[in-house]
Order: structure tokens, then C-alpha cells, then sequence
């Protein structure tokens, strides 16, 4: 019976780890950074003061951008979201990583392949 048990629990052990590593992948979707990164829209539109919760969100989004493949989801939720939003000046969201002492190694455009980003 225990021999059973163990080989039940290193089963259920090998099972987590499986979907551990495959989650691990990508991690991170267009529902976390977009509500992170929408206090930014003031500030892209109209530049001016850097409100603190665009920080906070870039600073978020960054930290959950763990792998190359997070970065991909990531730059392609914030492009998404830039080409929804009217009035978007790239020279501002560009400026957004500087200002909050954040470091993302790409420029976002309209052109940009967000398939071809990584650390």
C-alpha cells in the first residue's frame, strides 16, 4: 500500500512539474499589462507630467516579463493597445522607459515584429 501511495504522489509530482513548465513559457498576458500599462494613456497622448501609476504598471509589466516569449506577449499587447488608442505619440511611449528607470530593449512602432524581440 505505501509503495502505491509513493508512486501515486510522484506522479502528482511529475504531473505539477509538467504544467509548471509549460505555463512558465509565456507567463504573462494582454489581461495583466494592458489594465497595468492604462494609466499611460494620459501621458502618450499629451506627454507632460509622468503620472506615477504608468511607472508602477511599466515597472509590473517588466517584472513579469520573465522569459523571451513574455516579452513577446508583452510588446504585442502594448502595440495592440497603441493602435486602439487615438492620438498615440510614439516619441512619448518611447519615452516612458527612461523616465520610469525601466529598461526594454526595443523601440515600439507601428512596424516593429514583436515576434522578433528578446532580451
Amino acid at each position: 500500500m505505501a509503495r502505491r501511495d509513493l508512486l501515486s504522489a510522484s506522479f502528482a509530482v511529475v504531473m505539477v512539474m509538467m504544467i509548471g513548465g509549460w505555463t512558465s513559457e509565456a507567463a504573462i498576458s494582454c489581461g495583466q499589462v494592458i489594465p497595468a500599462l492604462t494609466p499611460c494613456i494620459s501621458y502618450v497622448r499629451a506627454g507632460g507630467n509622468m503620472p506615477v501609476a504608468c511607472c508602477a504598471g511599466a515597472r509590473s509589466v517588466l517584472s513579469m516579463s520573465k522569459a523571451n516569449a513574455d516579452l513577446k506577449i508583452a510588446c504585442g499587447c502594448i502595440k495592440q493597445m497603441t493602435m486602439s488608442v487615438p492620438g498615440v505619440k510614439y516619441d512619448l511611449v518611447n519615452s516612458i522607459p527612461g523616465k520610469c528607470g525601466v529598461a526594454i530593449p526595443w523601440k515600439l512602432s507601428l512596424s516593429l515584429d514583436c515576434s522578433k524581440v528578446h532580451w
